[in-house]
């Protein structure tokens, strides 16, 4: 059997990998193997531009883009991806279009404000999008699936006080980000686990690998893990369920937050990684 090489480079984070790059709060992955290139979010298009150049990448050929899910730092950078690459088919959630809003993090930081897609699909089919929208988990492409609307348990779904969504009569309601999805890559080295927001709970995630597609061992877990929102007694919860996949590879992103990414580090030791802007796996 021909081995199948797989590269996954993180174009977006708030950190960086090496001093040529840039940092912004946002999200966004290349995903190479074979003759195809995919994107996985698209973060902010500065970081996103320069960061891409700056490994020495295009998105010429640009087979497909998966989004994670509607917030503006993972689609900030569809349009001029969209630009670079010409008509391509855009994989995500029926919902990535809804209102999403947010309450400022900082007292006296102003009015509630929109984070959602600042385009509107209009605009994007305009420059070559073709919607496939998925509201279950399906194969996007050879050996990667889309995982979505996973079912979210009590006790396991992360809350965000700061996201809202518009309610019944004029009010503002807590946003669970139905629209939340990850990607699920079948690799030579194993199956490899790769995150946005994880908005649906990390937990929720891992549980529905386990339960709905029978996998009981991931090489790598990457990308954002949204525990910046989860207090420390939680956190030996989330290291143990991490734990029984018994990862080669544990890489975080974006919204992870120091603290989780400090308790991550300690426990995984060598297996752990900063999954920053500029950062290449090989599988």
């Amino acid at each position: 059997m021909t081995e199948i090489r797989t590269k996954l480079s993180i174009l977006c984070d708030n950190f960086i990998s090496a001093p040529d790059f840039i940092g912004q709060h946002g999200f966004s992955s290349l995903i190479e193997r074979e003759d195809r290139k995919l994107l996985f979010d698209c973060g902010l298009r500065p970081s996103l531009e320069h960061n891409l150049e700056t490994l020495g990448n295009n998105l010429a050929g640009l087979s497909g883009i998966m989004l994670s899910h509607g917030h503006y730092d993972h689609t900030d950078g569809l349009r001029w991806a969209l630009e670079q690459a010409g008509k391509v088919e855009i994989t995500a959630h029926p919902g990535m279009f809804e209102q999403h809003l947010a309450l400022p993090r900082h007292e006296g930081g102003g009015a509630v404000r929109e984070i959602g897609c600042p385009y509107s699909r209009e605009e994007l089919e305009s420059l070559g999008a073709e919607f496939r929208f998925l509201d279950h988990t399906d194969g996007v492409a050879p050996g990667i699936r889309f995982l979505t609307s996973v079912r979210r348990k009590e006790g396991q779904s992360p809350v965000d006080p700061q996201l809202l969504r518009p309610g019944v009569s004029g009010t503002l309601e807590p946003d669970p980000i139905d629209d939340d999805a990850s990607l699920l890559l079948d690799t030579t080295s194993g199956p490899v686990l790769l995150l946005g927001c994880a908005h649906a709970g990390l937990l929720n995630i891992l549980d529905h690998v386990k339960e709905e597609l029978g996998i009981h061992q991931l090489h790598a877990v990457l990308g954002g893990t949204h525990l910046v929102f989860l207090g420390a007694d939680d956190l030996p919860r989330i290291i143990e369920r991490i734990e029984e996949f018994k990862p080669d590879v544990v890489g975080v992103s974006h919204c992870t937050g120091f603290a989780a990414a400090s308790a991550l580090a300690s426990h995984f030791g060598q297996r752990f990684r900063l999954a920053a802007a500029g950062s290449v796996f090989a599988f």
